[in-house]
């Protein structure tokens, strides 16, 4: 007779794929570390290593968080969704095992672009510096129907990024925004897409 409880748990390699614009800082924040801290605090495994892909221009097109987790079952595939969402994760993201094989979509929220014309802004000041002076009109509008996740700095453009679970909201916040803040002149917004 064999007992369950005696078999060894087997230790699977995951990655979630996530389709955002986010640059390596920025995923960190983000997702590395709250992934690390959440299977540690829980015991189920570590993050491996992440990445962000960027296109010719410098700006992220998409990120991957590689980690391994001991005794993956349906369950804790759930939970491990569940937690992904909870940081944002984007529609479209999708966790594969080590073989490449998906195992399943997941995601909640839309990526909602707010593009500044470098033209107008402090010479001095990139992009984070740029947040930290709109996100307060920005949260008084947008409140919880988005969140900033990160900031890209290019020569042609600097980029705020906001993962929105109403993207509606968000993008009638931020057009208030661009018709009466200077720092928002010339710019504009649009969504991310997503390929499902």
């Amino acid at each position: 007779m064999m007992f369950n409880f005696l078999k060894p748990k087997v230790t699977t390699t995951l990655t979630a794929h996530l389709p955002t614009c986010l640059l390596a800082g920025d995923r960190a924040l983000r997702y590395d570390a709250p992934v690390q801290k959440w299977l540690a605090a829980e015991g189920f495994g570590c993050v491996t290593s992440a990445k962000s892909s960027v296109n010719a221009e410098g700006r992220g097109t998409a990120s991957q968080v590689v980690f391994t987790v001991t005794g993956l079952d349906a369950r804790l595939l759930d939970r491990l969704v569940a937690h992904f969402d909870s940081l944002g994760a984007p529609k479209g993201s999708w966790f594969t095992d080590a073989e490449g094989k998906e195992l399943r979509r997941f995601g909640t929220t839309e990526v909602v672009v707010l593009e500044l014309d470098p033209a107008v802004l402090p010479a001095d000041q990139g992009a984070a510096q740029v947040a930290a002076v709109l996100m307060g009109p920005i949260e008084e509008r947008v409140s919880s129907a988005g969140r900033l996740q990160g900031t890209g700095t290019y020569p042609g453009a600097v980029e705020l990024y906001f993962h929105c679970r109403s993207p509606r909201i968000v993008e009638t916040a931020l057009a208030e925004l661009l018709a009466h803040h200077p720092l928002c002149r010339n710019a504009r917004v649009y969504r991310m897409s997503v390929d499902a």
